[in-house]
């Protein structure tokens, strides 16, 4: 394991569940800006890694819902992370990195939100 690798497993098992929330966006929104630039370069082999992580954590926010405590909040970020899940393949499918930046925007207004609460706790 890297020196990174370890600091970002310590940074996270002594998170607030909170903080693992904001954590897992940035790690979301860093493998889909990294797929962005292997479109660019045309690394085919690391798109699909990097679309895959980002897939892998939008699916754990997901399943990480509690609809009888979210209520209608968890139902609208269950439609969000399912459209982006539905969205990510066609990136991977087109090479869309406009669709891809709409998917960013998306994650980083979402993790904006998070960062709204978390200042307010």
């Amino acid at each position: 394991m890297s020196p990174l690798d370890a600091y970002m497993k310590n940074s996270v098992q002594t998170a607030s569940p909170l903080q693992q929330v904001i954590l897992l966006y940035d790690k979301a929104i860093f493998s889909m800006k990294s797929a962005k630039e292997n479109i660019g370069t045309g690394d085919i082999r690391s798109k699909i890694e990097n679309i895959t992580k980002a897939s892998d954590i939008v699916r754990a926010l997901d399943s990480a819902l509690d609809f009888d405590k979210g209520g209608e909040i968890a139902q609208n970020l269950h439609m969000l992370y399912d459209f982006i899940l539905t969205q990510l393949p066609i990136v991977h499918a087109r090479n869309d990195q406009k669709l891809l930046d709409d998917l960013i925007e998306i994650m980083e207004n979402l993790k904006e939100g998070w960062e709204g609460i978390q200042s307010k706790v």
